[in-house]
C-alpha cells in the first residue's frame, strides 16, 4: 500500500521528494450530485487530498467537493470515511484527524488527537478508530466528538468491521518492521476488552465479511518465507477454517473486496481477480488483464466493480467501472490518488 510506503518511504522516491503536482479536478465549481463518495488521498505533506462526488447513474463526477462547499481542502492524506447518523466521518492520516460533515460535505467539526488514524468504525454512540503508529485502537464519544478511551494493540491497525455487536481488527504489527505473528482482534465494543484473537498470515492488509458470517483476510507475506494467502475465519466460532495460498513469493495481492449481490471475492494482484465464494472449488482467475494502468483501490457496489488508477501518484488519477464479464463500463477522471470509491 502507498501510505505504508510513504511512513517508510524514504525508501521509495516517489514520497521522498517534493513533486510538480498536475491538474486536480474536473468541474472544481460545479455542485456534485452523485451518490458516490471517492476518496483521493493526494500526495503525502501536501494537503491536497480531496473528495469527489459520482453520480452512477449518469457517469458524472464533481471533484474537490469538500473544498466547494467549505472553502478550504480537507487535509493531509485522506484514508477512509465512514457514513453514521446522516454523518459523513472522514479520517485524514497525514493530519490526525476525523472530519465531521453533513450529508452535504457542509463541516460540522473536527476530531483531533489521534497519531496517524486510518478507518474508523461505530457502535451507539462510540467511533473506533484504528492507527498506524499509536499501537491502540481509539474510542470516540460521538456526543462530545472528543477521544475517550484507548484499546492497546500489538501495532498497527488498520481495517476494522463490525458485526454481531463485536469489532474485529487487522493488526498489521510495527508498521516499520513487522517481524511478529499478525492477528485479527476480537474487542467487546461495551466492555472495551479484547476478548479474542485469531493468528493470520503474515502482513495482512486488507479483509471483508461475506453473506454466510466468514471473515476473509488478504495477507502479503514477508517475500521471503512465507507466501501471500487469503485466508476465511469463522466468526461463529473463531476459527481459520480456510487458507489459499498464493503460487510465488514474490506476489502481493491487496485490496480485497466483495460482491454480495453474486457472492464473489475480489483483489488486486495487478490485475483484478475473481475467485468464487466456494472453498470447494476455489480457483482464483484473471477478471481483467491489467496492462499498464496502476491500480490501487478496488470495491464492488451493486454489481459493478470499481478500481481506482492512481497512475504516477502525481498526475490526476481515474477511476474503471467494470462488469461481471471484466469489460470497462466507464473511465472517470477524478483527482490526486483515488483510493476507494463508498
Amino acid at each position: 500500500m502507498k501510505s505504508i510506503h510513504i511512513y517508510v518511504g524514504l525508501v521509495l522516491l516517489l514520497f521522498g521528494c517534493k513533486k510538480e503536482i498536475g491538474p486536480q479536478s474536473v468541474n472544481p465549481d460545479k455542485k456534485g450530485t452523485g451518490k458516490l463518495i471517492v476518496i483521493n488521498e493526494g500526495n503525502f505533506g501536501f494537503g491536497n487530498a480531496s473528495v469527489s462526488l459520482y453520480n452512477p447513474n449518469t457517469g458524472e463526477i464533481a471533484n474537490d467537493q469538500y473544498k466547494n462547499v467549505n472553502g478550504v481542502g480537507i487535509g493531509d492524506v485522506l484514508q477512509s470515511v465512514k457514513r453514521h447518523d446522516n454523518k459523513f466521518y472522514f479520517v485524514v492520516n497525514n493530519s490526525g484527524k476525523v472530519v465531521v460533515t453533513d450529508t452535504n460535505l457542509k463541516l460540522i467539526t473536527e476530531i483531533t488527537g489521534f497519531n496517524s488514524p486510518r478507518y474508523m468504525e461505530v457502535f451507539g454512540d462510540k467511533g473506533f478508530v484504528t492507527d498506524l503508529k499509536q499501537k491502540v485502537v481509539y474510542v470516540v464519544d460521538l456526543v462530545s466528538n472528543q477521544i475517550i478511551n484507548q484499546i492497546p494493540t500489538q501495532g498497527w491497525t488498520e481495517q476494522i468491521i463490525l458485526n454481531n455487536n463485536r469489532l474485529y481488527v487487522l493488526d498489521r504489527g510495527d508498521y516499520l518492521a513487522n517481524v511478529g505473528l499478525n492477528y485479527i482482534y476480537v474487542i467487546n465494543p461495551i466492555s472495551l476488552i479484547k476478548e479474542d484473537s485469531i493468528q493470520v498470515g503474515i502482513n495482512p492488509n486488507s479483509m471483508v465479511l461475506d453473506n454466510n458470517n466468514k471473515l476473509w483476510v488478504l495477507t502479503s507475506g514477508d517475500g521471503s518465507n512465507e507466501k501471500a494467502r487469503l485466508q476465511r475465519i469463522d466468526l461463529t466460532n473463531l476459527v481459520l477454517d480456510f487458507t489459499y495460498s498464493f503460487q510465488s513469493l514474490t506476489e502481493k495481492p491487496s485490496r480485497i473486496a466483495y460482491d454480495s449481490i453474486n457472492d464473489n471475492l475480489y483483489y488486486l494482484n495487478s490485475s483484478i481477480y475473481k475467485v468464487k465464494n466456494e472453498i470447494s472449488s476455489f480457483n482464483p482467475s484473471i477478471h481483467y488483464q491489467n496492462i499498464n494502468k496502476n491500480l490501487y483501490g478496488l470495491n464492488v457496489i451493486q454489481g459493478i466493480i470499481y478500481a481506482t488508477n492512481a497512475k504516477n501518484y502525481n498526475q490526476t488519477g481515474e477511476i474503471n467501472t467494470f462488469n461481471l464479464n471484466g469489460e470497462i463500463l466507464n473511465t472517470i477522471t477524478s483527482s490526486i490518488i483515488p483510493q476507494s470509491v463508498n
